[in-house]
């Protein structure tokens, strides 16, 4: 079976781990997750950094944390993981659906038309930098909360920063599909201090201080570990191999498909590939595609449907989502692990009947 994506842990990551265990540490959130976040931060040149159990935690903790809730309006892109819109409901906010533009984040021309937003969670969609920058111009000169949905694009950058570095706060993901990963986790990041402490403190029970069991207020219980940690900050630090081997990929699967390359959708030189995206022609469909491949061992991935399409979000307020609804029928992921060989990816390229 080639796998659609599947982790890469080295014999580093397994005695990083190996090591910590050794260790006498408690395996709960201290020095190496507070390493972490300094890391992480301090390449993506933000201030600060919380560590939690999981992305769509992330994004919740950074619009609580704003105040986005009961009667705020935040526009999401239509093509999204659901976890996007899922910590926008969590809230309790109101969710406004947008179309996207040709690189499959969120359109700044449909954006621009919505009245009495509140905030936007931009998403640079598999790794794409799309209209990001403007946006954050647009937010930031509208007085409109601004979060990062990072979780495809750690390692992508725009053409002025890097991905993970927008608005008021961005959030990355640690799943097993990621770019570096400890199976689950997330990660907040922000430049404002206030905003820093406020998320902390939430975080962990809002406790007047550590090991205390007095409280400032009302907390939960997000908490990361040292062990996830441990295996994270190994992968860290050969990040930027990892980012050449996912765009060295990229180019195989060019040189394997040949004529047929253009339907590979384009990253721009400074964006990083998270999944390799095959574009189907209008006659085609995502389940033939799915067939053949499962027939020949071969997984393949769906690309998101459409929020607009989940029968849970079918009354959603939306902008018109044409395109969106019409593209994502369209979209395909093929197999993107960066254990994958020549012959196998010019096994799949065969497969797909493009050679």
């Amino acid at each position: 079976m080639i796998n659609q994506i599947e982790p890469v842990i080295t014999e580093e990551d397994i005695e990083s781990v190996n090591s910590y265990m050794k260790s006498g540490g408690w395996l709960t959130e201290h020095t190496l997750t507070k390493s972490l976040e300094e890391d992480i931060a301090s390449y993506l040149g933000r201030k600060y950094a919380i560590a939690v159990p999981n992305g769509t935690i992330a994004i919740y903790l950074a619009l609580k944390s704003k105040g986005v809730g009961e009667g705020n309006k935040v526009a999401v892109p239509n093509i999204t993981m659901v976890a996007t819109i899922n910590a926008v409901v969590w809230a309790g906010a109101q969710p406004i659906l947008v179309d996207v533009d040709e690189s499959l984040c969120m359109s700044l021309n449909k954006l621009e038309n919505i009245e009495g937003l509140d905030a936007v969670i931009f998403v640079p969609l598999n790794g794409r930098s799309g209209s990001g920058e403007l946006i954050e111009k647009w937010c930031s000169d509208e007085n409109i909360v601004l979060i990062e949905d990072s979780a495809h694009a750690l390692g992508s950058n725009y053409e002025g920063k890097k991905c993970g570095s927008l608005g008021d706060a961005s959030i990355l993901s640690f799943t097993p599909h990621k770019i570096i990963t400890s199976g689950q986790g997330g990660l907040v990041l922000t430049d404002d201090e206030r905003l820093y402490n406020e998320m902390y403190d939430y975080k962990s029970f809002n406790r007047e201080k550590d090991a205390s069991d007095w409280h400032k207020g009302f907390g939960l219980n997000f908490k990361f570990t040292d062990l996830q940690a441990a295996l994270l900050l190994s992968q860290f630090n050969r990040l930027d191999k990892l980012i050449e081997s996912k765009r060295e990929l990229l180019s195989l699967y060019k040189n394997s498909i040949g004529s047929s390359k253009d339907r590979l959708l384009e990253f721009k030189d400074y964006e990083t590939p998270w999944f390799i995206d095959f574009i189907l022609t209008s006659e085609e469909s995502q389940e033939v595609y799915q067939d053949l491949m499962t027939s020949k061992d071969i997984q393949i991935r769906k690309g998101y449907p459409p929020l607009s399409k989940q029968p849970m979000f079918s009354d959603t307020e939306r902008t018109d989502l044409s395109y969106s609804e019409e593209k994502a029928e369209r979209i395909i992921w093929l197999p993107s692990s960066l254990n994958l060989s020549i012959e196998e990816v010019e096994t799949i390229a065969e497969s797909l009947q493009l050679t």
